[in-house]
């Protein structure tokens, strides 16, 4: 989870990579939300008007599907950063050449 950030503003990420401290992640694009957002996790009731919404306001389409360029030790309270551009591209270039 990143805080500071205006709701639904990740919308606008795929293409983009995330600096968080040395770990740089691709953003690739935008996917299906999980169907467990819809239950409670105490009681595991299912709330299907959840998954109805997110259907009908965000074409289904409200969480990220991302890939690892660079690994590095993740900790709470990392700063994280959008990075754009070539040095995203060139890095994420570079890790699938590597493979």
């Amino acid at each position: 989870m990143i805080g500071g950030v205006e709701g639904l503003t990740e919308r606008e990420w795929p293409g983009g990579c995330l600096r968080i401290g040395k770990a740089l992640i691709g953003v690739q694009d935008l996917r299906l939300r999980c169907i467990m957002t819809s239950y409670d996790p105490d009681t595991l009731v299912q709330n299907k008007e959840i998954t109805r919404d997110i259907y009908r306001r965000f074409d289904a389409k409200l969480a990220l599907n991302c890939f690892v360029i660079e690994s590095g030790e993740l900790t709470v309270g990392d700063e994280v950063q959008l990075v754009g551009g070539r040095a995203c591209a060139a890095s994420a270039a570079a890790a699938v050449f590597a493979e």
